[in-house]
């Protein structure tokens, strides 16, 4: 940084800093006449009942520990002074933002000043600056004047402070400016200048991070979808894996990982393939982007969003980094723009470390040491599951850190995804030739599908292509479509689209359609050996030498080059730090690659002689000619599975390697994954769901030995949950062949009880029906609890296969929620056949029959009930008098307003170790009084362990405060917490409610969105 041509800048600075901020204090002092010179800005503004400012967390700090204002910065003096200072204008009055000479418009013109100079090159020269200094005394000195005026103050006060400008604007003026005087005096007003301008620069650089592009093949044109209009709220989750799960927020996600004042933070999201990581990123870049957005919360506390694509490999260190993000501002502040970024307020998001190559890696390392010493640093991780241990590897222990699990989108929100997804396409896509699907049309294909309860459709990726295949081939979908389906369909309307424009071209029309066909695929085996190299690369980018052997493919086929490359990649440029422009080729998505990686091992299988010879699979992977170098620690223990004892006992590496080189009849799926030339180490958690892709192709002659090695492999590569098995059963649509292999591998309850651990009883949700019908026939006779939102029904395919099984749970959550009668005797009907003595969880409607049913059991553990009529209270009223409860931990009570107050004769016990909930559904302003008596009725004020929730209520605040005030004249006390809509009051008025509930019933107010209500 040379002062030659940056002092003027520097100049200009430290005249607002020491003068202009000085003026906009002296204001603040003059306008609040009736503060006490030690009383802080906040406890003032609450003792004259004024409005607060929206303090960020910084500024909130400033104000708290500074009754004197002698810290705070223009901006914070600019919104004080508007909020405390007497006979000032409204806060909308147009005075405070337009030219003129009142004071409102002076402070304007100050603050306008200092934005301007935070947002500019600091180079300047001399004739400027003298032109800045004059005009910006003549407005210090104009502000002091009239605020003299409107304050009332003395003309001897006004003298005085124009003295003191003058001398200090004179200095800085005229003294001369030693570069490291400035650094050590101003460096938080360089940093803040500095930051200001590189986050502009980010903001202009991350613009089209806002936009998401489906498949190019769509149209001849770039289609890019605005991710602000498909973005849909992701269901997100927390410690699922420990048992204790607990669902987040999606606006609360930075917050879980701040506030820790002496640390750096690491937020680690995790989430399967096409489960929304890269969208998520997107969305929260884009949100940073737009000032005025503060729908995440905490996301504006960051002066800097740095975001890291694991999949390039063109930087490699923090500084390489910095040069490449800010290249306009790399000459100017050279050396010091790392140090003043490393100590900013940042957010660094790196996304995709299951896509990390050996350059990406080596940066990661760096930007993790480099912001060790930054407790204003957060870094956010996306990453896949099989990836996350090696995530976790490279955060430094200094690090807090926290994980969350990305499901996907969740039940109730996959139509609105779909319909978002679709009216984008629509409006991005209007001259093309494709027909967009009627709401009709939509409707009838989602029903069809079934996406609302299949498990694959909680996918984004999923999602999206059932979007873009409902213009082009809706008819080519149905009810039992697999995730390996969608994959392959979108691969045949690629090819389609791709014959229609080889039609055209000059180099093709003369081939008819089968020559044509056959060169493509002649192509794409080539493509697929590529792709599987790149992977095994941990390059999600083809290399020059790859795109070269392509090129060459289609010279010798006479294919059009440039159009095949463009039919299955995207091309992007990427701008090294050194200026450079790199062409880069890659796949829309790595789950594209993947499935380009296992076409590629179905390809190998059927080159073989003997394809159902046992350890087929492996070989292919391992053994063909031209191998490189494996990852032979990983691989021995395979190998030795699949070859005789005597074969591989006491091998070297070397040896092994020579052994490898051999014909065999053994372990050809790793063979061929290991045998094609220029494949480096193969690490199976790498190849995870490339190996999934694999088993959801496998075709029905194959051999259950070949079948058996690849779902060996795929325990190897760490799928070993329950939900990632049911994922592969669905996924290859129930093959028998496949379940009874899945069957070995399958947790089984142990020890454990809890329901959501693989360790406690088999939980059956609504979207794994199919699958389990088929494996617990093969499954030994084990705890399983029923847990479905839908058509209880549903669940009658299962029975047979339960007579070998223990019901201990029964959780129909739909009838619950939303209870009807005519759902009444289907359940009953269920539970007369699934009934044991051991259950130990019931959710659902309350009948003659359940109760008789609870009566008999033998240690109830959980009930949630729903009472909707007379009789179900009569018999509520009767299983509280003739049940003991004693094992029982949550009582559940939804309540509708069907139900007559007077009906409820005894109170629900409020025991110890028994949380009791009571859900009153459908308050409205009509029914507060119903509800008052309804809780009074079933309550005792006495006991603690109540919570009172209202769902669907429509009451406002007004409401609220009657309901609180009638229940407090009731007698009501001691209860836990009150839950109420969220979309019935706003956080400010909860924080309000909150203090009136304290004070009357010793509860809590919280707000909760109830749309999505299943626990």
């Amino acid at each position: 940084m040379s002062l030659s041509t940056m002092k003027y800048g520097c100049k200009v600075i430290m005249n607002l800093e020491a003068a202009a901020k000085k003026v906009m204090q002296i204001v603040l002092i003059w306008g609040t006449p009736g503060k006490d010179p030690n009383e802080d800005i906040i406890t003032f503004l609450n003792r004259n009942n004024k409005r607060h400012p929206n303090f960020n967390k910084t500024q909130k700090e400033k104000v708290k520990n500074d009754s004197h204002c002698d810290t705070f910065d223009i901006t914070l003096s600019s919104m004080c002074i508007k909020h405390c200072c007497i006979n000032m204008a409204d806060l909308n009055d147009a005075a405070w933002f337009s030219d003129g000479d009142e004071l409102e418009n002076l402070l304007y013109q100050i603050k306008k000043a200092r934005n301007n100079a935070m947002h500019e090159s600091l180079e300047m020269k001399e004739n400027e600056f003298k032109e800045n200094t004059k005009k910006l005394r003549e407005d210090l000195i104009a502000t002091l004047t009239k605020a003299k005026e409107r304050f009332h103050r003395s003309d001897a006060e006004l003298k005085e402070e124009i003295e003191k400008l003058e001398v200090v604007m004179n200095r800085i003026t005229n003294e001369p400016l030693d570069l490291d005087d400035f650094l050590r005096d101003y460096h938080s007003d360089l940093q803040d200048h500095t930051i200001n301008r590189l986050a502009d620069q980010l903001k202009q650089h991350t613009t089209y991070k806002k936009y998401v592009a489906p498949l190019d093949f769509l149209t001849t044109s770039k289609v890019s979808l605005n991710i602000e209009n498909i973005y849909v709220k992701p269901k997100l989750m927390q410690g699922k894996l420990e048992g204790k799960e607990k669902d987040v927020e999606h606006l609360d996600l930075i917050k879980l990982a701040q506030g820790r004042p002496n640390q750096p933070q690491v937020l680690v999201v995790e989430g399967l393939a096409g489960s929304g990581k890269t969208t998520l990123v997107a969305y929260m870049t884009t949100e940073w982007s737009n000032t005025s957005s503060d729908s995440i919360k905490g996301l504006n506390e960051y002066k800097l969003l740095v975001l890291v694509w694991c999949r390039d490999s063109h930087l490699s260190s923090y500084t390489d980094l910095i040069q490449y993000l800010f290249q306009p501002s790399t000459p100017e502040y050279k050396e010091l723009l790392s140090k003043l970024v490393k100590e900013s307020s940042l957010l660094v998001i790196i996304d995709g470390i299951d896509e990390v190559n050996k350059s990406s890696r080596e940066l990661i390392r760096d930007i993790l040491h480099q912001m060790q010493g930054n407790p204003k640093c957060t870094v956010m991780i996306t990453t896949r599951p099989e990836a996350l241990q090696e995530g976790l590897q490279l955060i430094p222990s200094t690090y807090y850190r926290v994980e969350v699990e990305l499901v996907g989108i969740p039940m109730g929100q996959r139509e609105d995804f779909l319909h978002r997804y679709l009216d984008e396409l629509h409006k991005t896509c209007p001259g093309t030739t494709l027909t967009p699907p009627t709401t009709d049309d939509i409707n009838q294909c989602i029903k069809q599908l079934d996406v609302e309860t299949k498990e694959h459709f909680r996918l984004p990726l999923n999602l999206s292509i059932v979007a873009i295949l409902m213009y082009s081939w809706p008819d080519k979908m149905n009810r039992n479509t697999t995730q390996t389906e969608l994959y392959s369909l979108i691969h045949e309307l690629t090819l389609e689209k791709l014959d229609k424009r080889l039609i055209d071209n000059d180099l093709t029309k003369h081939f008819d359609r089968r020559t044509r066909l056959d060169k493509v695929e002649n192509w794409l085996s080539a493509l697929y050996c590529e792709m599987f190299i790149a992977l095994t690369h941990d390059q999600l980018t083809l290399q020059e030498e790859s795109v070269n052997k392509l090129r060459s493919k289609c010279d010798t086929l006479d294919l059009p080059p440039d159009e095949m490359m463009a039919a299955f990649m995207e091309t992007r440029t990427v701008k090294t730090f050194r200026g450079c422009d790199l062409d880069c080729y890659s796949v829309p998505h790595k789950g594209f690659q993947e499935r380009y990686g296992a076409l590629y091992i179905i390809q190998g299988i059927k080159q073989l002689e003997k394809p159902e010879e046992s350890g087929n699979v492996t070989n292919i992977v391992v053994s063909t000619p031209g191998v490189g170098q494996i990852l032979l620690s990983k691989m021995q223990n395979l190998i030795k599975k699949f070859k005789k004892p005597k074969e591989t006992r006491g091998c070297s590496a070397r040896q092994l390697e020579e052994l490898q080189q051999q014909p065999k009849e053994t372990g050809n799926v790793i063979n061929i994954m290991r045998a094609t030339p220029g494949i480096g180490q193969i690490q199976l958690s790498k190849m995870q769901n490339l190996l999934q892709m694999l088993v959801g192709m496998i075709p029905h002659d194959w051999d259950s030995i070949m079948v058996k090695e690849v779902v060996n492999l795929l325990q190897e590569a760490g799928v070993n949950r329950r939900d990632q098995w049911l994922d592969v059963i669905e996924d290859t649509k129930c093959s028998e062949k496949v379940v009874k292999a899945i069957a070995d591998h399958f947790p089984l309850p142990r020890a454990s009880v809890s329901a959501w651990d693989d360790n406690g009883p088999i939980v059956i949700e609504d979207g794994r029906i199919a699958a389990y019908e088929k494996l617990l026939y093969i499954l030994p006779p084990t705890q399983v609890i029923l847990d479905i939102v839908g058509n209880p029904a549903s669940l009658n395919c299962l029975l047979a296969s339960l007579d070998r099984h223990v019901c201990i749970g029964l959780r129909h959550r739909q009838t619950y929620y939303h209870p009807t009668e005519d759902i009444h005797p289907i359940v009953d009907q269920l539970l007369s056949k699934v009934w044991s003595p051991d259950l130990s969880v019931y959710i659902g409607p309350l009948s003659d029959y359940v109760l008789s049913r609870l009566q008999r059991v033998r240690s109830l553990r959980e009930i949630r009930l729903s009472i909707s009529s007379n009789h179900q209270a009569t018999l509520l009223m009767e299983l509280i008098t003739s049940t003991s409860f004693k094992d029982l931990e949550d009582l559940y009570v939804a309540v509708t307003p069907e139900v007559q107050p007077a009906a409820i004769t005894t109170n629900i016990p409020g025991i110890d170790n028994i949380w009791v909930w009571l859900h009153l559904l459908d308050v409205t302003d009509e029914r507060v009084s119903w509800a008052c008596e309804m809780v009074a009725n079933l309550i005792n004020p006495s006991q603690r362990g109540y919570t009172i929730w209202f769902p669907r209520s429509t009451l406002d605040e007004a409401g609220w405060i009657r309901m609180i005030q009638d229940l407090w004249r009731r007698g009501i006390k001691n209860i836990w917490g009150m839950w109420v809509p969220e979309t019935s009051i706003s956080s400010d008025q909860a924080h309000q409610l909150d203090n009136i509930c304290l004070n009357t019933l010793g509860a809590s107010l919280y707000r909760r969105d109830f749309n999505n209500w299943k626990k």
